[in-house]
């Protein structure tokens, strides 16, 4: 692992946010990303670390992780792509090619006169040419403006077998972070790449401020451009920031109140072309393009077994409280879904030990023809490695009996399960713990449930 300072930019770097953001921000060292040299130590980190509060990037991670620009992003798409400064350019080209019109959907978004990002045509999200050509005529008639234009959340429309793991899927990307995983990617208590989505825009275009309506983690790709990330600590912090500024795009000339609330972020972190990037999509965050470059990435969401990020994840439904951001906050109704998704994922993992363990189930695994040799090999060197299978396995036990401080998920536990996760030194869910219950790993696990608080659902 290497250390940030203040060199960690050029001074290019330093002069393409000039005029953007406070430059004093991007060299605080105290907002500096996390930053690691090896694919192994980025998966490590990913499976077992704490980043709620943090950013960690892996430089040239695209490479390190043969997850590069051509193998994972269609040929029709790069094609559009190719030199285009902004998304008015890229979304201009798709519309002359009516079978990307048919095979892809996408988010256009644009600035509306308080700030604030919009959908073009929400409720066509389905009619990507109607969607382009409103797009079109908002920017040709002044009433957007054609630079600040965003594509975001493009994928398919339709799901289709994914060429490596071979489930039924609707993101555009042909590989993914889930795939170098391999095996190791059961052991997490959630991961959507059904939905991956894929972003374009040009300079000074970007997303505006939010929280994910799910408290996970997002694990990212930037392809190209360079772009500027805040986040803000978890909880009341960001909450107050989420609360006054959704959606709201921190572009130039930032106004009094926009510049107090960058001040209160706890990174701000420039990507770089080729940086492969995880944080917590669970606090307020905003993204910013600063490049003439186009800029273009890709995200999974995921929730690794910490038990920091697991009790984090199971705020998620909160009625009230530092989480809980009113309309924009997920019903506990709607959260039971990716609870379920959370309840799959525990089962796979559990079924491991059916198979003897993890090192036996990569043994017995057969590598995907189209997959490189360096995800199987990166997965054994892993597995190799006694500390970090003990680990994952503690994680695994804690993640359950945290789970089980959840009455959704006390139901619906299977045996095997619970099993499971006494064998990795757990309580199987007979002691659970509540969430916001101290989760140290070095803690032991309080034997009173006379207090264990039941959340809706």
């Amino acid at each position: 692992m290497s250390s940030t300072g203040r060199s960690y930019y050029s001074r290019d770097e330093v002069a393409m946010v000039q005029g953007v953001w406070p430059v004093e921000l991007l060299q605080d060292p105290r907002r500096q990303p996390r930053v690691l040299n090896t694919a192994g130590e980025f998966v490590k980190e990913l499976l077992l670390g704490d980043h709620v509060e943090d950013f960690v990037v892996l430089p040239r991670g695209t490479e390190l992780l043969d997850l590069s620009f051509q193998d994972s992003i269609p040929e029709d798409v790069r094609q559009c792509l190719h030199n285009c400064r902004s998304a008015h350019d890229f979304i201009a080209r798709v519309l002359q090619r009516p079978e990307m019109l048919e095979k892809y959907r996408a988010d256009v978004e644009y600035i509306d006169p308080n700030r604030q990002q919009r959908d073009i045509l929400r409720k066509d999200k389905l009619n990507l040419s109607k969607r382009i050509r409103e797009a079109l005529r908002m920017a040709e008639a002044g009433e957007a403006n054609p630079a600040l234009l965003y594509v975001a959340e493009m994928r398919l429309q339709k799901e289709t077998p994914h060429p490596i793991g071979g489930e039924n899927v609707k993101t555009i990307c042909r590989r993914d972070m889930k795939d170098v995983l391999g095996p190791l990617g059961q052991w997490t208590l959630y991961w959507d790449r059904y939905d991956e989505g894929f972003f374009a825009g040009g300079r000074c275009s970007g997303k505006g401020l939010h929280v994910d309506q799910v408290l996970w983690s997002n694990v990212g790709r930037n392809y190209q451009g360079y772009k500027l990330l805040a986040a803000w600590p978890r909880g009341q912090v960001s909450k107050e920031v989420a609360m006054e500024f959704y959606d709201v795009l921190f572009a130039p000339p930032l106004r009094p109140r926009e510049l107090e609330a960058l001040h209160k972020a706890a990174k701000v972190v420039l990507l770089r072309p080729g940086d492969v990037y995880m944080f917590s999509g669970g606090v307020a965050h905003t993204v910013i393009c600063v490049s003439q470059e186009m800029c273009l990435g890709v995200y999974e969401s995921f929730v690794n077994l910490n038990p920091f990020h697991v009790d984090h994840f199971l705020h998620t439904a909160d009625l009230e409280g530092p989480f809980f951001l009113d309309s924009y906050s997920m019903s506990p109704r709607s959260f039971r879904e990716t609870k379920d998704d959370c309840l799959d994922q525990l089962e796979d993992a559990a079924q491991h030990f059916e198979k003897g363990g993890l090192r036996r189930v990569l043994q017995e695994t057969v590598p995907v023809a189209e997959a490189p040799p360096s995800w199987f090999q990166l997965q054994l060197r892993l597995l190799s490695d006694d500390d970090f299978l003990r680990t994952l396995q503690q994680h695994f036990a804690r993640a359950v009996d945290l789970c089980a401080g959840d009455r959704y998920f006390r139901r619906h536990l299977l045996q095997k399960v619970r099993f499971a996760s006494k064998a990795c030194g757990g309580y199987g869910g007979d002691v659970p713990l509540r969430p916001g219950q101290p989760v140290d790993s070095s803690s032991s696990y309080s034997s009173d449930m006379s207090d264990v608080d039941e959340k809706p659902g």
